[in-house]
């Protein structure tokens, strides 16, 4: 037995595993592999290139593998009863409807529902709270279906219908569709007005039309018919299943399905939810949209298997590296594949939905694709059982409202190892926003913290240069060009007014790039990952470098790479750019060309960085420090793996510099710098000043020691010299020059092996000559 099967991990996964190179299971994966396969939420901290994909993707492609088989047998099994029966297809539609009531499952925790589903409550003033129904209804049933609300207390109600992956606030998004107590319809955020207000006592009745030639929502108030509020779409009717949907704020509600008498009489031609066909309805959660009940699968024709994980990466590299991560691993899974695809944005949509169509088990994308897919329709969720956030501490950073969304659509009615499990992973996990949404979205977690809140790799020295344009006055000097970010285009900046804060600032920027080349010089750099701020920041340092190695012409930098090699490594400043506004394809061939050596230098932002994961780096420059000190563990993270030693160094202003913030998607400002946008963010513009003494207190503070810097000749302080020359001399290479931790560990795993080997072949080769000598 292997040690991943040890592990409880299934033969062919182990195979596939080994297959990669992994003989044992890293710390991680060790830890994490046998709690996520018992059916825990997990929230796991530990860095890049530690394993950490596969220790939520082994147990992750088990899981679903099992799940996939259970169904194929229960499906057969269904077929088979289906067919000895005696009424084939008859049977499933004369089988009895499941019965309606409001989910105690699918709604907000700060909603009520009684014991009996038929009453509602919220008691939230400032939070709108949802809850669906238990039953839902084929849009493809060709019929009509009506239920009452009777609204028991004052405040304010939204009811109406929805489908299973929709926003529990009803109105809110494309797949639901309401009307309110204050008289106005509402569908994806856009309220009109409709009918009448309706208050305390009133009853409001939620019509359904699903009939050919149909296709639409109405109401109707204390039996009134308030005429057709929404035209429902073709793709909603033929994919979709719809669900009784209310929301409340601070009221109640109690709702009638049709078991009992209703208040008023449903319109001509149309029946009470309770008392429709069961071929017209679909129980809730799984069965609701997978085509359970007596629907006879409808929805699955066009949707295909539907997906049980969700993955959510921050950028596109990491999306498509985890993706290939689970065709790998799940390479040897047979009867059934398990199917992964992969959604990001800024490429074409058109081959992701019809990948859709045909079924994925394994959802992997960039936020903004995934809620827009899903929003749209064309993700189900109503068969997640996993919802993972890879590198979650950036994911909850950016986008909390998208993830607060997704994790509102997932079904939450199972139990035990068929509960869902939320897994988070990262490589620091300990921010008060990590800590906060782990409260909303977990349940009773357990943390894998193999490196702790300020845990840094020993294996990294830390140095510092600071940047002072009062001291170092060479930043007035016209040569070397460098490429600033223009945020001072207007700014007078010469020996005149060079005490100024915008002319210091500005100075900032022209000395971090020369002394940029100083240190690359001074400590012989081969290969080194240099992190900057922004987009745009990497393209004007790529100029930079770019121009002192004459691979673009002057001022402009055009020669940069675009996946060409012919620059190579005999260019002392070769680069290329890993940021997110550079297409896929850039920064794939970026990448490849940084680990095959073809260029010395990555530039790379943080996001774009994530995952990255390149053997024996030996150097990371901050070209400006990060806002948040967990940000640098990420950055440092790069260099001092499996036991060798990295040097990281950070170009710190000593006085505040003035940087581009923009928070309006898609504007540049910068390319267009004027009086108004150069002004700072208090003053309408899309400007900050930004003060990196500040950040490198609360870095120093979590690193638990000053950073030393380095001497007004580049040399590395003292301390670390020695440190270095004890340790081998380079950076880059094993401490002491002998093996990493990694490979000892693996040859002691297999030295008894290897003994038992050696035992047998002194066993064959005696045998042989004993033999020999018999017989010559």
């Amino acid at each position: 037995m292997s040690a991943f099967e040890e592990l409880g991990v299934m033969p062919e996964l182990a195979k596939a595993v080994e297959d990669l190179g992994w003989m044992l299971p890293s710390p991680v994966q060790a830890e994490a592999i046998p709690l996520i396969l018992g059916g825990g939420d997990v929230m796991a901290a530990a860095e890049t290139g530690s394993g950490k994909t596969g220790a939520f993707a082994i147990p992750m492609l088990q899981i679903v593998h099992e799940t996939l088989r259970q169904r194929a047998r229960s499906g057969a099994a269904a077929s088979t009863s289906g067919r000895g029966g005696g009424g084939g297809g008859e049977a499933g539609s004369s089988s009895a409807a499941p019965a309606c009531v409001l989910s105690s499952e699918d709604r907000e925790l700060h909603v009520a529902v009684s014991a009996d589903g038929l009453t509602a409550q919220c008691r939230s003033e400032k939070a709108w709270g949802g809850v669906r129904g238990s039953v839902g209804v084929f849009g493809s049933c060709g019929g009509k279906v009506y239920y009452e609300v009777t609204v028991t207390d004052e405040g304010l109600c939204r009811v109406g219908w929805s489908c299973p992956t929709a926003a529990l606030e009803l109105g809110t998004d494309k797949l639901g569709w309401g009307f309110g107590g204050t008289g106005k319809k509402s569908h994806n955020r856009q309220f009109d007005s409709y009918g009448e207000p309706f208050a305390l006592n009133d009853v409001v009745g939620c019509l359904l039309d699903c009939s050919e030639g149909g296709g639409a929502v109405a109401f109707t108030k204390n039996g009134q018919a308030l005429g057709e509020a929404f035209k429902l779409p073709d793709n909603i009717l033929r994919s979709q299943v719809l669900h009784p949907a209310i929301t409340l704020k601070n009221a109640e509600v109690a709702v009638n399905f049709g078991a009992t008498p209703l208040a008023f009489p449903p319109p001509p031609g149309y029946l009470p939810l309770a008392q429709a066909p069961a071929a017209w309805l679909a129980a809730g959660g799984g069965a609701a949209a997978s085509g359970g009940g007596g629907g006879g699968g409808r929805g699955d024709k066009d949707l295909g298997r539907k997906p049980v994980c969700l993955i959510l990466e921050p950028a596109k590299d990491l999306a498509e590296q985890t993706a290939n991560c689970f065709n790998d691993y799940g390479k040897h899974l047979r009867a059934p594949e398990v199917k992964t695809g992969l959604f990001v944005g800024g490429t074409d949509a058109a081959p992701q939905i019809r990948l859709l169509r045909e079924g994925v088990d394994v959802v992997v994308g960039t936020p903004g694709r995934i809620i827009d897919f899903v929003e749209s329709g064309k993700i189900p969720l109503d068969q997640i059982r996993f919802f993972v956030l890879d590198e979650a501490d950036r994911l909850i950073a950016d986008n909390p409202d998208v993830i607060t969304k997704l994790y509102g659509r997932l079904p939450k009615q199972g139990t035990g190892i068929h509960r869902l499990q939320v897994l988070l992973f990262s490589a620091t996990l300990h921010s008060p926003e990590v800590r906060d949404m782990a409260g909303r979205i977990c349940v009773n977690p357990i943390l894998v913290d193999l490196k702790g809140r300020d845990a840094v790799p020993e294996t990294v020295d830390h140095v510092l240069v600071r940047v002072d344009p009062r001291e170092d006055r060479s930043w007035l000097q016209s040569k070397p060009d460098v490429f600033t970010d223009s945020c001072h285009a207007l700014d007078r900046v010469g020996p005149a007014t060079a005490s100024t804060p915008e002319c210091l600032s500005e100075g900032v920027k022209r000395l971090k790039q020369r002394l940029l080349q100083r240190i690359i010089d001074t400590l012989k750099m081969e290969q080194c990952l240099i992190f900057c701020r922004t987009n745009h920041d990497c393209d004007q340092l790529e100029k930079f470098l770019n121009t002192l190695g004459g691979a673009g012409a002057p001022g402009g930098g055009g020669g940069g790479f675009r996946g060409k090699r012919e620059s190579g490594k005999e260019n002392p400043y070769s680069c290329c750019v890993l940021a997110g506004a550079r297409s896929m394809d850039e920064r794939r061939a970026a990448l490849a060309a940084f680990k095959d050596g073809d260029v010395r230098f990555l530039i790379a932002t943080d996001v774009a960085a994530r995952g990255i994961d390149i053997r024996e780096l030996p150097y990371v420059i901050n070209m400006t420090l990060p806002d948040k000190s967990e940000d640098y563990i990420h950055r440092i993270g790069r260099v001092g793996r499996a036991d060798t030693m990295g040097l990281a160094v950070s170009l710190v202003a000593a006085v505040p510099e003035k940087v581009w913030f923009c928070s309006v998607k898609g504007l540049k400002p910068w390319l267009a710098p004027d009086s108004a946008n150069t002004r700072t963010t208090d003053k309408g513009g899309h400007t900050i000043w930004y003060d990196e003494r500040e950040l490198l207190g609360a870095i120093e503070g979590r690193l638990g020691r000053a950073i030393p810097a380095m001497s007004e000749d580049l040399q590395l302080p003292p301390q670390l010299a020695e440190r270095l020359s004890a340790a081998g001399d380079k950076y880059g290479q094993q401490r002491g020059g002998g093996v990493s931790k990694e490979v000892t560990e693996h040859l002691e795993a297999i030295a008894q092996n290897v003994a038992h080997l050696a035992g047998l072949e002194w066993q064959v080769q005696t045998s042989y000559l004993s033999l020999k000598r018999k017989w010559g």
